[in-house]
């Protein structure tokens, strides 16, 4: 089998600042050397990509990922009701070929209906679409009256569930999380407080304790992962104690959260960009001195104080946000980067660091994704520029010269 040798790279790694002058060589599916371009011969049937300061990285995960979302507003009706399944698979299998077009060689799910995470998996898999890795969500769970379970549908008795599952007592959520694995999931979806502009706000507790530690239990017991829509300081120290994997928004952090975060291993999503659009859009509205406004702001603004201190901690911190709502388009993901680095103040390679390593940890294959290093999974980005630099270089799609998933070209402009 000939080898593909990616030699004058400009490496980031993933972990490490650049490196120039770095030779990749990928043989099948993957990384098998990394080095300094004098150090690693050539052999007569390589095929060889001289990328004269181009920098390579590792390919990208987008850990919050809503892929059947587009065009939500503030009146819609129940998440994944939109469109019939047929039509929400369309569009999810289009929505996850654009994030891999922009450098996502992978996806986190974050809860979607009917299973369609697990069913677009299946064809990404297959070789039907094109597609990024999928680690694939199902419903998200929340108590009846809560956050999507609007009251202005009440009458409607809506028997599909579309992206929720309604539970209410320890029972009903085991069952459901054993449901949901059974279709598929590989990470569950939770919400156990409001924030983000939600039903009832960030000081409501949706989940009773036992509620909670029974969907983690039977999620472990599964051997899955468990992620939380969680915003006040009192939900999230709640979430740790009953060892939820995935923290996603976690607005009100603060250092005794840190702690608990490093303690227990765990990742964080702080989604933070959607705050950001939701305040600009409504202040475009002249509702700037809405209640509802004025606590988003000072949740972004406690936010922009608080990722500093919880990345220089070691918080596993993750990219990915609530993609697919009126304010956010898909494609636009590299308006959330450019938060944490223009306004929280972050070193753009420790972003790199939160879209790669710290994500491709996540996906809990084996350590196999996330850095270019030998043994690992030959998921790259050839890009023009240096990212480390300038962080909107990957923003544009015509900045990434190559994408490599599993070692095949998805996209090959050298």
């Amino acid at each position: 089998m000939s080898r593909i040798l990616f030699s004058g790279a400009n490496l980031l790694d993933g972990e490490n600042p650049a490196q120039p002058g770095q030779t990749v060589v990928v043989e099948g599916d993957q990384i098998v050397a990394v080095g300094s371009d004098e150090s690693i011969p050539h052999r007569p049937d390589d095929k060889v990509f001289r990328l004269e300061g181009a920098s390579i990285m590792p390919g990208m995960v987008q850990a919050h990922w809503h892929g059947s979302y587009r065009g939500l507003d503030f009146e819609p009706p129940p998440v994944g009701l939109e469109k019939p399944p047929g039509y929400l698979m369309l569009l999810a299998a289009t929505q996850a070929k654009l994030a891999l077009d922009h450098g996502f060689t992978s996806v986190i799910g974050a809860a979607t209906g009917d299973a369609l995470d697990a069913q677009l998996k299946m064809a990404i898999d297959d070789g039907i679409v094109p597609g990024p890795r999928i680690m694939a969500s199902g419903r998200w769970f929340i108590t009846t009256g809560d956050s999507n379970d609007l009251p202005e549908f009440a009458f409607w008795d809506i028997q599909a569930q579309g992206s929720q599952r309604y539970c209410d007592g320890v029972d009903e959520f085991i069952k459901g999380v054993r449901l949901e694995i059974r279709e598929g999931a590989e990470i569950v979806k939770i919400f156990m407080d409001g924030g983000h502009a939600l039903l009832h706000g960030s000081d409501f507790v949706s989940m009773t304790d036992a509620e909670l530690r029974a969907a983690v239990d039977a999620t472990h017991d599964r051997q899955k992962l468990i992620r939380c829509h969680v915003t006040a300081k009192r939900a999230i120290l709640k979430c740790l104690d009953a060892g939820v994997d995935v923290f996603d928004h976690a607005d009100r952090m603060d250092r005794e959260c840190i702690d608990g975060f490093i303690a227990s291993g765990s990742f964080v999503c702080p989604s933070l960009y959607l705050t950001k659009a939701i305040i600009a859009t409504l202040s475009e509205y002249g509702d700037e001195n809405d209640p509802m406004v004025i606590g988003l702001r000072a949740d972004y603004d406690h936010m922009l104080e608080v990722l500093p201190q919880a990345s220089a901690a070691g918080v596993k911190l993750m990219v990915g946000d609530d993609w697919g709502t009126a304010m956010t388009p898909h494609g636009d993901y590299i308006k959330e980067l450019e938060v944490y680095v223009n306004e929280a103040g972050i070193e753009p390679l420790e972003v790199i660091r939160w879209a790669t390593k710290n994500s491709g940890e996540c996906m809990q294959m084996g350590g196999g994704l996330g850095t270019v290093e030998t043994g690992k999974l030959a998921d790259l980005l050839v890009v023009r520029g240096d990212p480390s630099k300038n962080i909107s270089i990957l923003g544009d799609p015509d900045n990434l010269l190559a994408i490599l998933k599993d070692g095949l070209f998805v996209k090959q402009s050298l």
